[in-house]
């Protein structure tokens, strides 16, 4: 998959990823080489991060052994509830600029 920068048109073929603190925040994003535009990929909060974990578990155990329709069903709702937060975070808590020049 490429990625291609929307202020330079720049292919960035493998970005190097960065995770910042801020308080209990964890940014997540890359910054193009070219330009230095920032891209955002993630904010979490240790709740969120804490269902990401939970998640990835219950979905292992989808993919080892056949489980019953309840727990699929857990599983699907986990995974949108932690999109639907993911992408609140997002939105409420853009990449501080003070931690690009970093």
């Amino acid at each position: 998959m490429e990625i291609i920068c929307d202020q330079c048109g720049a292919v960035i073929g493998k970005p190097d990823w960065v995770t910042i603190r801020d308080g209990e925040l964890e940014h997540t994003y890359f910054v193009c080489d070219d330009c230095g535009a920032a891209y955002q990929f993630s904010v979490t909060d240790k709740k969120l991060r804490q269902n990401i974990e939970k998640y990835k578990e219950m979905a292992q155990r989808l993919k080892e052994k056949k489980c019953n329709e309840a727990f699929q069903r857990r599983v699907q709702r986990l995974k949108e509830d932690n999109v639907k937060r993911s992408r609140e975070l997002k939105e409420k808590h853009p990449l501080p600029p003070l931690f690009l020049t970093e």
